[in-house]
């Protein structure tokens, strides 16, 4: 289980562009907190501690506590907008939640012992990971932080899907809940594709080989047929005798 995550918050009144801007320019981003049956809130929260607390592992999926000026409240993360060159934070969404009632986020998805499988320890195999999150339904006090798989007992051309995994208790996958047909492979073993390119890359230079060989045996051929046989002058050069002989009768 992570630390939990305690945040700051101020509200704000002033909003706009012009206003985001001065805000992140004293060292604050702007947020908003919604959901429950309170009022969407503006707030604004010091850049320095959401990047703090973004570093904490499960961040993104774990029940955060804000403090509003001076009333704690429960939220989750639902969005995060970032500067698509530098990363920098810009704004943030949180979502009120109570601890009794039902949500819905994406939560990762992540393997167990994949040095150790079997498939990669044993047969050279490699895991591949087919789907990296999932969105799943369950009360707000048994929220997973991920989902978790262990490949140790798997070998090349096994696979698990989203119907294998192993749910905390109320947990479910909102895919799964809708049909039964929505069933993916979440996680395989295959032969490691370095193995596959290089007999790929050998066959294609036997190939190539195997056509030189032929390009070389038509080229001498061909050469054959275009010299002038023994004995037999050029037409240039016969050209040029002619032209000499006239130039000594003259």
């Amino acid at each position: 289980m992570s630390e939990q995550v305690n945040l700051s918050a101020a509200e704000r009144n002033s909003e706009g562009k012009s206003s985001n801007r001065n805000l992140r320019r004293s060292g604050f981003i702007p947020g908003v907190v919604y959901g429950g049956k309170e009022e969407p809130k503006k707030i604004s929260i010091m850049e320095k501690d959401i990047v703090k607390a973004s570093e904490v592992a499960g961040f993104a999926t774990q029940i955060l506590r804000i403090s509003i000026e001076g009333k704690e409240v429960d939220v989750v993360i639902k969005e995060i907008q970032r500067h698509p060159a530098t990363a920098r934070v810009l704004h943030a969404d949180f979502m009120r939640v109570d601890p009794d009632s039902k949500i819905t986020l994406v939560v990762p998805i992540r393997t167990l012992n994949d040095e150790n499988c079997v498939g990669v320890k044993a047969s050279g195999g490699q895991v591949n990971h087919l789907i990296n999150d999932v969105e799943i339904s369950c009360l707000a006090s048994n929220l997973p932080e991920q989902l978790e798989i262990d490949v140790l007992e798997l070998d090349i051309g096994d696979t698990v899907s989203l119907s294998e995994i192993k749910l905390p208790e109320g947990v479910e996958i909102t895919l799964l809940a809708q049909a039964e047909d929505r069933d993916q492979a979440v996680v395989s073993i295959t032969e490691a594709r370095e193995m596959i390119i290089e007999e790929e890359e050998v066959e294609l230079e036997g190939e190539e080989l195997e056509g030189e060989e032929g390009e070389e045996g038509e080229e001498g051929e061909e050469g054959e047929t275009e010299d002038t046989p023994e004995g037999q002058d050029s037409p240039s050069e016969s050209e040029e005798s002619d032209s000499s002989k006239k130039g000594q009768k003259e």
